[in-house]
């Protein structure tokens, strides 16, 4: 039989057209799928061919159920001489210048071109499902096409068996990396043993379809009530309020904001007896005053300290400056800017009520805040 490379460029051919078959994106398990495959492998030294070749596989595979798979794969392969000569050479027969047919002992040698068709069960331990290690075992149909005719025992019966694994997807499309190894026995001439070691492609063909998880709408967000508050009193809503937390009694412009020039009278503001130390309550109420300071931090104040007529008036001016100083140290360590605020001390000469009684003198004892 001559020798000739038609199977090896039918596998070749059959590969090419499964490479094109994806064309349209991929993102779920495939149930339908074509291999391609080159392969490297070490055969039986009974060949006596050279121990190494090379071949290609095209495989074509679908799911049967659950993660068990079944494939059809079509093969070849070349082998080289090794110039050895038969164990027992052709003979010719009859008359001579005929064809020379084998008549002894198979024993092949030579070129050798091997093809073959076959079906696997393969079991998927993830159902191709990203990464997973696969079993396979399977049967077919080999061809051994050599330099000498051994006639209708060059087509043999062969079973193989492997282990490999696939990859997830490497691209939108789906393509897979697919790596094997197979023990492949070959029922030609004396029973070959061959290896065979394998890297390629995976082309997914098609998906079963993905259930879509039927996701309640969520609940529509309440609408906002607009409520229209003065939280501080100042006359402007909190919508509009650009400084909030104006003390009580100040004067503010449309935003909100304290305007310069104006001076009022803080609430609750007491010493202990004959001393300018204050009291928890004068700290407490001091705080507000803090507050508002920081939520409107470009004015400058003077804390102005009062007393009312009873006592010496040297001693009510210098009383009435420590206990303006008094609050104006507190404000500072309250993180307010000591440059922002000065402390002066009055003493009695600027009353606000009749020191002839107790409620006026009580009056005229005060801390007033003066925004500049």
């Amino acid at each position: 039989m001559p020798f000739t490379p038609e199977p090896i460029k039918m596998t070749v051919g059959i590969a090419l057209i499964a490479s094109m078959a994806a064309s349209a994106p991929v993102m779920a398990q495939e149930d339908r799928y074509i291999d391609i495959m080159p392969f490297l492998t070490r055969v039986d030294e009974d060949r006596n061919t050279e121990r190494q070749g090379a071949g290609m596989r095209a495989a074509y595979g679908w799911q049967t159920q659950g993660n068990w798979f079944t494939e059809v794969q079509v093969f070849g392969a070349m082998l080289d001489d090794n110039y050895n000569n038969f164990a027992n050479p052709p003979q010719p027969t009859p008359p001579p210048n005929t064809p020379y047919v084998y008549t002894g002992e198979l024993s092949p040698t030579g070129d050798l071109e091997l093809s073959g068709i076959g079906m696997d069960a393969v079991y998927s331990f993830n159902g191709r499902n990203g990464y997973s290690p696969f079993l396979l075992g399977g049967v077919g149909v080999s061809h051994n096409n050599t330099k000498f005719d051994y006639g209708i025992q060059e087509t043999n019966a062969f079973v193989n068996f492997g282990a490999g694994i696939t990859s997830g997807a490497i691209g939108r499309h789906g393509l897979k990396v697919r790596a094997e190894v197979r023990y492949f026995r070959d029922f030609f001439a004396d029973d070959m043993n061959d290896w065979q070691f394998g890297i390629g492609l995976s082309i997914p063909l098609s998906c079963p379809p993905v259930a879509t998880p039927v996701v309640a709408p969520p609940p529509p967000e309440p609408k906002q009530e607009i409520i229209n508050t003065d939280s501080d009193g100042d006359g402007v809503l909190d919508q509009n309020d650009r400084c909030p937390n104006t003390l009580p009694g100040a004067e503010v412009d449309e935003f909100g904001c304290v305007v310069a020039d104006q001076t009022i009278t803080l609430e609750n503001i007491q010493f202990e007896f004959n001393s300018d130390k204050l009291t928890p309550r004068a700290k407490t109420s001091l705080n507000s005053v803090v507050q508002s300071l920081r939520d409107q931090s470009n004015i400058q104040v003077e804390v102005a300290g009062h007393t009312d007529s009873q006592g010496n008036d040297g001693y009510n001016l210098r009383l009435s400056g420590k206990r303006a100083e008094s609050v104006r140290r507190y404000l500072v360590q309250s993180g307010i800017s000591g440059s922002r605020i000065t402390a002066k001390g009055y003493g009695e000469t600027q009353p606000v009520a009749s020191n002839a009684t107790e409620a006026g003198r009580a009056q005229n004892r005060r801390v007033e805040l003066t925004f500049r």
